[in-house]
């Protein structure tokens, strides 16, 4: 198998982790890097002084972005800086062919809105490219996964701010609706044209669920910021705007999300194996498995195909297991990808992360799947930072 080196780079930092040196630190601080913004997980052994991303260039041009993630047990990759250019030393080797580069701050991170309030209570940036608009911090479900630990961030915010607990409240969401979405509107205008934009805007809802009883209301709440936001990003966004959440308990609300702006939905079924969905997603196993593949399906109805996707946590179970599931999926017009596994502060997992190996493997025979189904992966190399979706799809991993 042939994996240029920016690929390669980014593979082996997903599986090992990075350390970065006392002049690599240096060289983030001097270059306005953007640090770990702590929005809804906090990587294991990370701190709000750790770089986010890299931004890694082959020589023939080809980009890519990939999450710093914290050192594994095996041994990290280290990112080091000299003479003010950054090198990787992946297990005693430098890579040539490539150029690192610290994915900076965006300029509007730096704004307040007419409230005084901080731009990023409402959006944030994720890879290069993403818009990501978090409506709320934290997690309701009946039972959280295993590999989340989105409620480690909830408990820093305070008491009165949207948090998935208090938006499960009865008239919360009501009450505070209005100044949600002028503000959200407000940050989005000043965003939007921000240099992090200029080729790709990819916007994206997304949070953790309200109460399991209560995702109709997520998905009203959803259609609702739909419909606030969806002039200001016509224009400007690749693939309309997407949706991450649990299915509404009554499907129906899909086509309510759809008619709202919603093009592409994103139920995420975590794990394929039955029995392995109960043990790392109780609280979604108890929404149901079934539940999540209707809502899948309803999506293409409503939505058309290719619209409606579904990721995966790669290393919670087989991979030749969940490659089968991932074709099963794409003949009924499902789009489905994964995210390579990277542990959490919070996370209560039993299991061992995937091998370079087995992540080069997994996202070839992927991309193999999309062309045999005449699919597209999402989003783009700079803005999927965990994963080798889009490098595989575009050739980057070849045999």
């Amino acid at each position: 198998m042939l994996v240029m080196n920016e690929t390669l780079l980014k593979a082996k930092i997903l599986t090992h982790g990075i350390h970065f040196t006392h002049n690599a630190l240096n060289e983030a601080k001097l270059h306005n890097a953007k640090f770990q913004n702590l929005v809804y997980n906090i990587p294991q052994g990370a701190d709000n002084f750790r770089p986010q991303e890299l931004l890694i260039t082959h020589e023939d041009g080809y980009k890519t972005v990939v999450s710093c993630v914290a050192p594994h047990k095996t041994q990290p990759i280290i990112i080091d800086c000299i003479k003010h250019k950054l090198i990787a030393n992946v297990h005693g080797k430098i890579l040539k062919d490539i150029s690192i580069d610290f994915v900076q701050q965006p300029q509007y991170y730096t704004y307040n809105l007419k409230s005084g309030k901080n731009i990023k209570n409402y959006i944030s940036s994720c890879g290069l490219d993403e818009l990501n608009i978090i409506p709320w911090k934290g997690c309701a479900i009946s039972k959280a996964c295993l590999f989340c630990g989105s409620n480690n961030v909830a408990l820093k915010n305070p008491y009165n701010s949207l948090t998935a607990v208090n938006i499960s409240k009865s008239q919360y969401w009501e009450k505070n609706k209005n100044d949600y979405l002028n503000n959200l509107r407000e940050a989005i205008y000043l965003a939007k044209n921000d240099s992090c934009f200029e080729e790709h805007m990819h916007v994206i809802i997304i949070s953790g669920n309200v109460r399991n009883e209560q995702l109709d209301q997520q998905a009203i709440i959803y259609s609702e910021i739909a419909n606030a936001i969806n002039t200001l990003i016509a224009n400007k966004t690749t693939e309309g705007i997407v949706a991450v959440l649990m299915p509404p308990n009554n499907l129906g609300y899909i086509h309510t999300m759809y008619t709202s702006g919603i093009k592409n939905f994103v139920f995420n079924f975590e794990v394929s194996n039955h029995d392995l969905f109960q043990k790392y997603c109780p609280g979604k196993s108890e929404i149901g498995y079934n539940h999540i593949m209707n809502a899948l399906e309803k999506a293409v109805s409503v939505s058309g195909r290719n619209n409606s996707w579904t990721n995966f946590v790669l290393g919670l179970e087989p991979i030749d297991n969940l490659l089968k599931f991932n074709e099963l999926l794409a003949k009924k017009g499902i789009v489905s990808s994964a995210n390579v596994l990277h542990l959490d502060t919070g996370n209560r997992l039993d299991c061992e992360l995937p091998s370079y190996e087995e992540v080069i493997h997994y996202f070839y025979s992927l991309s193999e799947i999309y062309k045999i189904n005449k699919q597209n992966p999402f989003y783009c190399s700079k803005a999927l930072r965990t994963s080798l979706t889009n490098e595989a799809f575009e050739r980057r991993i070849r045999l």
